[in-house]
């Protein structure tokens, strides 16, 4: 029925490390491992080459989660069921668990450093945006933003016309459920290239996001991810659908899937509120270059104030300031917090 359902790029078909049979804890190893090495990267400032090592990791994880193992990225959706497995099936509970726990973990101590240095659904939406990164950087904004409003309404209509023609009768509310998300990412994306100022605001639609992913999985909702065909080998119409639309919309908008509907994205946002590693400035340094909001791949950094819960902790901002004014640190008596930053608004021509 699905005729790319026999296709599997991964690489191990059984446990590398198993527990109790079946449950493999490679994933779970890998996932620190990977997660401390960006960890430590954040903080050495002085490492010139420390995006090249960015890219490393993220490669690194891409090869271990995407083609090496069968790890599921729905980790929202994993620490719920998980959780109500405790004291009754603890192996279960930790196959479950065993990549969210840590990551929120380290979220909570080194902030979003999964998102920046990790995730491999935020690298392949990196790769793909650089095919496009012209539209952002180009001097003349106004043609822009109508190329990518007929990019959004492309993404759009051609969203409605193949759920309309091609959906499986066998699978309605799946399908369904994966276009309305395209949709809604497409509405989402003309709003925001329409006023900057709405697509800020438009990024607390994540947390609407995340609410109804948790109350389908409450209610037995088995919602398909953008990337299950990537990490599960998952073929059905709704995950490829799925995975075309989000990579499409990358294209328009950077990263648009991590900025407003990623359920694991808005999570880790709220936990990095309890975290002190946060981007500060030495205002001595700084000459309000705006050099760090362009680099920045979320565009979270906007004439002087950063909206931390989109920070991916990447440090390219960091790593682009001509004067080294800007570093990754919890020492808040050494330097001042970003969000006080006073760069140059941006201009539209």
């Amino acid at each position: 029925m699905y005729p790319l359902a026999a296709i599997s790029f991964k690489f191990l078909q059984e446990p590398l490390i198993p527990v109790a049979g079946t449950v493999d804890l490679a994933p779970f190893l890998i996932m620190i491992g990977l997660l401390s090495v960006g960890g430590i990267l954040v903080r050495m400032g002085w490492i010139r080459q420390r995006q090249w090592l960015r890219r490393g990791t993220q490669v690194a994880a891409t090869l271990a989660f995407v083609i090496g193992l069968h790890p599921c990225a729905c980790m929202v959706r994993d620490l719920l069921q998980g959780a109500l497995k405790i004291n009754y099936d603890n192996v279960r509970a930790f196959q479950l668990m065993m990549l969210i726990v840590p990551l929120a973990t380290f979220t909570i101590i080194w902030g979003r450093v999964f998102c920046g240095w990790v995730c491999p659904i935020g690298f392949i939406q990196e790769v793909a945006t650089k095919s496009t990164n012209w539209m952002r950087f180009s001097p003349h904004q106004k043609v822009m933003r109508q190329i990518r409003f007929i990019l959004a309404a492309v993404l759009l209509l051609g969203t409605v016309v193949i759920y309309t023609y091609i959906r499986p009768a066998n699978e309605p509310i799946l399908q369904g459920m994966a276009a309305g998300y395209l949709i809604v990412l497409a509405i989402l994306i003309i709003l925001g290239v329409a006023d900057k100022r709405w697509e800020l605001r438009l990024r607390n639609v994540r947390y609407a996001a995340l609410s109804f992913f948790v109350v389908s999985t409450v209610l037995g909702i088995y919602l398909h991810a953008a990337f299950c065909v990537l990490f599960t080998n998952d073929w059905r119409r709704s995950p490829v659908m799925l995975l075309a639309g989000v990579l499409f919309a990358s294209l328009i908008l950077s990263q648009a899937w991590c900025r407003f509907l990623c359920p694991e994205g808005a999570l880790l946002g709220l936990l990095t509120r309890l975290s002190g590693l946060k981007i500060r400035l030495n205002r001595s340094k700084c000459t309000a270059c705006n050099t760090c909001n362009k680099a920045c791949p979320v565009e979270a950094i906007e004439v002087g104030q950063v909206d931390e819960r989109s920070c991916l902790y990447c440090c390219r901002c960091v790593d682009s300031c001509p004067t080294k004014a800007i570093d990754m640190t919890d020492e808040e008596l050494v330097s001042e917090s970003l969000s006080e930053l006073p760069v140059m608004p941006s201009t539209d021509n």
